[in-house]
């Protein structure tokens, strides 16, 4: 693409009728539907405008694009919390720009549980909640890999099917690009996937169907305003009606000054973690909100991990936006393209769903070649001790160079989601930071669970199996990382039980709520989903932007 779709910072006005704040699946999809039906619209977006070409696709660079004081703009957003980590990221358009592109429907028993108010229990039942998620779907142009059980990696997630028994197993919906070469259903110029492995981060080759291709250009050109760089901070309720917005206008090596802005209509789509932040540091400067805020925190019982240097090549290693390098002769395909589905006639807390997340890519292949000998031996589970000679040579191979015969290529990442028990907390800390506590959170027994299934896994592929998380000094062992972060603000039927209405209104903590302040993202969601989420994200987005815009004055 080589027209921005982000306006000039020297035309954000003083005052609009509606602000989005982010522009993930939330954001650009509200912005999006608002926008369509004739109602004036502005996306603050703290981060930058990625343009295809410019992400990262070598180890200094994405070194250099991780968001930390002294590079707001980052694409990499990590927060190192005491009990459990999360990765996200940062950017026009959000998370959608390193995700994994996975489009996967909870299970329907998932909407029965009674976490979820009444009124979305009702439309999961009637099948009328599906509609939403169609309209999405089709909107970002899922689908699955047209060749899935031709890549090397699936093959190897089939092979411990052979053992199991109630269980799904084929290839996802993904939001990549398969067929279009050249303007989209919106105007915009895609190429086909090259199977090159770098979706989580960035894609080079314009091929994922990242929000940045779909919802946010079709939102400018339905009159939206779109603007990066800008950070809200807190949020502040006008006597008159409306809210004052403060904010900081962020470069690339420092953080800006406070300012202020105003709307009318406030939609928080800064991200499970951003948008219950905002709220917090709102609260602390006065705004009244339901006291279960930051409550439910889950990491849709994500767990990594490993299996290493097996007995069979993977085909794992990514290549990039670089089909003319020798390193393209590996044909890895998109990061996730299939999944295992266990225990389907159990209860859907017994359940889990394992992915390949399995390609490395390009910018960190030769990292893990180094990184990944030393992990395995201090923190691995041997399974393959009989075949020692065969697996030190292919070790040998990857330390004397790239090498599609080395360890890393005969190594599988997985991906497992499960129900966890949705205990964290979100809290600002004394450095006015973000924390998430949850003291508890490895003593879910579904994690017991997971880790047999990742070990039977490992030694199918007679690899050693490695828990991919990062060493926590608090507790002596790994935490877990999520990239799935969800809860925090509560879809609810009153204050005492979620921080957002049905609609995604904000309750006022006093038996009402917050006229035109709403929550649209991952934080509203009040359970984990054992599925990749954001396709739910964005279902829910479009049935609440659909309200806001049938609304009088826009909700």
């Amino acid at each position: 693409m080589s027209e921005h779709l982000a306006n000039s910072s020297g035309q954000l006005r003083s005052e609009y009728e509606t602000i989005v704040v982010g522009s993930g699946y939330g954001g650009a999809i509200t912005a999006a539907r608002l926008a369509e039906s004739g109602r004036p619209v502005c996306i603050l977006e703290r981060g930058r405008e990625w343009i295809p070409g410019d992400f990262p696709d070598t180890g200094e660079k994405l070194a250099g694009a991780v968001r930390r004081k002294g590079n707001p703009l980052g694409l990499f957003d990590y927060y190192l919390c005491k009990d459990i980590d999360v990765l996200k990221g940062s950017g026009l358009g959000g998370s959608s720009l390193v995700n994994a592109n996975v489009a996967l429907r909870p299970d329907p028993e998932a909407f029965a549980d009674p976490r979820w108010p009444k009124l979305y229990r009702d439309l999961a039942a009637s099948g009328e909640l599906w509609a939403y998620y169609q309209r999405a779907e089709q909107m970002l142009h899922v689908g699955p890999h047209p060749k899935a059980l031709e890549l090397t990696k699936v093959q190897m997630i089939q092979k411990a099917t052979a053992k199991l028994t109630d269980y799904k197993f084929g290839p996802l919906n993904i939001a990549v690009n398969f067929d279009v070469d050249g303007p989209n259903h919106v105007g915009v110029q895609q190429k086909k996937c090259i199977n090159c492995g770098d979706c989580i981060t960035g894609c080079n080759v314009t091929a994922k169907n990242t929000l940045y291709m779909n919802y946010l250009p079709y939102a400018r050109q339905k009159g939206a305003e779109i603007f990066t760089q800008i950070e809200v901070r807190k949020i502040a309720a006008r006597p008159g009606g409306g809210y004052t917005i403060t904010y900081r206008h962020n470069q690339a090596d420092k953080t800006g000054e406070e300012r202020t802005l105003g709307a009318k209509q406030v939609v928080l789509s800064a991200g499970t973690l951003g948008s219950t932040e905002i709220l917090l540091r709102s609260v602390a400067a006065g705004l009244a909100v339901s006291g279960r805020l930051g409550e439910g925190f889950s990491g849709n019982g994500d767990f990594l991990a490993l299996a290493y240097n097996g007995a069979y090549r993977t085909n794992v290693l990514g290549y990039g936006n670089h089909p003319e390098s020798e390193r393209a002769q590996v044909q890895p395909g998109p990061t996730i393209v299939s999944a295992i589905q266990y225990d389907r006639g159990k209860p859907l807390d017994q359940r889990i769903t394992l992915q390949d997340f399995t390609t490395f890519p390009s910018g960190l292949v030769d990292t893990f070649r180094y990184a990944l000998p030393p992990l395995a031996l201090t923190t691995g589970k041997g399974t393959h001790w009989g075949h020692v000679v065969a697996h030190a040579e292919r070790v040998g191979r990857d330390l004397v160079g790239w090498n599609p015969e080395g360890a890393a290529n005969h190594s599988m990442v997985y991906l497992v989601m499960a129900i966890d028990h949705g205990a964290g907390r979100m809290t600002l800390g004394g450095d006015d930071k973000l924390q998430i506590t949850w003291p508890d959170l490895l003593k879910d027994p579904i994690f017991d669970k997971v880790k047999a299934a990742l070990l039977a896994h490992a030694q199918t592929l007679d690899a050693t199996y490695v828990h991919l998380g990062r060493f926590n000094p608090w507790t002596l062992r790994n935490n877990l990382v999520t990239a799935h972060p969800l809860g925090g603000c509560h879809l609810a039927e009153s204050a005492d039980r979620g921080v957002v209405d049905v609609d995604g209104t904000v309750f006022d903590g006093k038996g009402g709520v917050h006229a035109g302040l709403h929550v649209v993202d991952g934080a509203i969601i009040p359970m984990a989903l054992a599925v990749n989420p954001f396709i739910t994200i964005s279902a829910f987005a479009e049935r609440i932007a659909e309200r806001l815009a049938a609304a009088p004055g826009g909700g």
